[in-house]
């Protein structure tokens, strides 16, 4: 009985500290038991626990163990007994006579003694799961929180020229005329050929009007057609390189530096926007997205020429000697970005190839009679 007694004192709460005291009185099966606790909020001392002589020998032993609290209770073994058996008492979970007596808020669905500092719902106060998904994809995209950079200040006079011509809403200029010249070709149903046809006439007659305009007589096209994006040719000019394709495969292929280009007094209008790609066998692309126009009678290319900087000048591409390549100086306009996303541009769903070329040549022309202010002269 003293054994069990004794487990009993071991299984109480840590938060109030107990004292038990079992003596043998005058009838040795009936032990006096006393009971102190000492009641507080905090955590208190750890059980302390005297035993008499008439107990078990190993139980006896002397045991170093704090004193209890001074505020004492004294329970009576019928007071103990339910204590002991309950579930509650074995996990170590007070009974109501052996902790403080607490509010009526600090019930197990309440357990806060204060109800003013209760939590709030969850859903007025916590954010929801989604919210904090969408907080840590924010911060891994941004990791420092920070405001976006300003732009860098423009590093030439050509670049600050360039940032004021992409200023000017070329593209929102010409797209309500271009849909509806789509648009009407469609309702008409125009066949296929008609219309290239139609597209071929409308860009050489637009070449013709930018010549006019502008005062050339041979404009140069040349694409970014094996790599190179339009903001590296600002102020820069389009570089000559070792690119003769025949080098891929021979040892015979020309190693002058060339540039290669389309020119209007051949091609005309329509050709250099219509020409495919010539390494893409199985899948139909353009040349390129990145469009520099330029003036191929430009004094710097033409005392090229008569000096010998510039030689073999042909109807597609001519050696560079001693110079670098076409000059920022002798461009139209700052160099334009085509064939992306033309449909979105002119307000349309979807373009067919002619009518993406019909679009470009009409953004085109814009371009090159509103872009001379914005190229740089010596």
């Amino acid at each position: 009985m003293q054994a069990f007694l004794l487990l009993l004192a071991l299984a109480l709460p840590a938060r109030a500290g107990v004292a038990v005291s079992a003596e043998a009185g005058a009838d040795a099966a009936v032990p006096k038991i006393s009971l102190q606790t000492s009641l507080s909020p905090v955590s208190g001392p750890a059980l302390g626990a005297t035993l008499t002589p008439g107990l078990n020998a190993s139980l006896a032993a002397p045991q170093a163990l704090p004193a209890p609290l001074p505020v004492s209770a004294v329970a009576s073994p019928a007071a103990l007994a339910p204590a002991a058996i309950t579930p509650a008492t074995t996990r170590g979970e007070n009974a109501s006579a052996f902790r403080p007596a607490l509010s009526a808020a600090a019930t197990p669905d309440a357990p806060e003694a204060n109800p003013e500092k209760a939590a709030a719902p969850a859903g007025k106060t916590q954010p929801s799961f989604k919210t904090k998904i969408l907080g840590m994809l924010k911060s891994l995209a941004d990791p420092f929180g920070g405001k976006k950079a300003e732009e860098a200040p423009p590093a030439s006079e050509a670049e600050r020229l360039d940032r004021e011509f992409s200023k000017l809403d070329l593209w929102g200029r010409v797209a309500p005329a271009v849909r509806a010249e789509i648009e009407k070709a469609r309702a008409e149903k125009v066949s296929k050929d008609a219309f290239q046809e139609y597209v071929r006439r409308e860009a050489d007659a637009s070449i013709e009007r930018i010549k006019a305009a502008r005062g050339v007589a041979n404009i140069g096209f040349h694409y970014n057609l094996h790599g190179g994006r339009r903001e590296e040719y600002v102020g820069v000019g389009i570089r000559a390189t070792m690119g003769d394709i025949a080098l891929r495969y021979t040892m015979n292929g020309d190693t002058n530096h060339k540039v290669y280009f389309f020119q209007s007094a051949e091609h005309g209008g329509f050709a250099p926007l219509d020409a495919r790609h010539g390494e893409s066998l199985f899948i139909k692309m353009r040349m390129g997205y990145a469009l520099n126009l330029f003036d191929l009678d430009a004094p710097a290319l033409r005392d090229a020429r008569a000096d010998g900087r510039i030689k073999n000048p042909g109807s597609i591409s001519m050696d560079f000697h001693g110079m670098k390549g076409v000059p920022y100086e002798a461009y139209l306009a700052p160099p334009v970005e085509i064939f992306r996303n033309t449909a979105k541009r002119v307000g349309m769903s979807k373009l067919t190839w002619d009518e993406e070329t019909l679009a470009t040549i009409r953004y085109l022309e814009a371009a090159a009679l509103a872009g001379g202010p914005f190229v740089p002269r010596p």
